[in-house]
């Protein structure tokens, strides 16, 4: 099974995209989120990078701005890459498959 549930907030406005291949529609965004350190009371901001295709880019483009809180349903997925100096490098990201708006000002059904 590969399934991930996040609640956090977007770290700037996103901006949709289309896809060289098919042109469809995605946007990619980082998701901060607070998790406690194992065993203290003390937090660490971790930031997921996410991405949505399709309709659910247009929605997600149309309604986040920088600081939206969101529910993030999805699942996670792997690559690699070779960066800029010439070294692979490996990336994880979050495919979103479902989302609710938590902000209730930006909420919608």
């Amino acid at each position: 099974m590969n399934k991930v549930n996040i609640i956090g907030n977007v770290t700037k406005d996103l901006e949709l995209r289309t896809s060289e291949s098919g042109g469809t529609p995605y946007v990619q965004f980082i998701i901060a989120l607070n998790e406690y350190i194992y065993g203290t009371k003390e937090k660490k901001a971790i930031f997921l990078e996410t991405v949505a295709f399709g309709r659910q880019a247009e929605v997600l483009a149309a309604h986040l701005v920088k600081g939206s809180k969101i529910a993030i349903e999805g699942k996670l997925s792997t690559g690699s890459y070779i960066n800029k100096n010439g070294v692979k490098s490996y990336s994880t990201k979050i495919i979103v498959e479902d989302f609710t708006f938590v902000d209730s000002k930006r909420a919608i059904s």
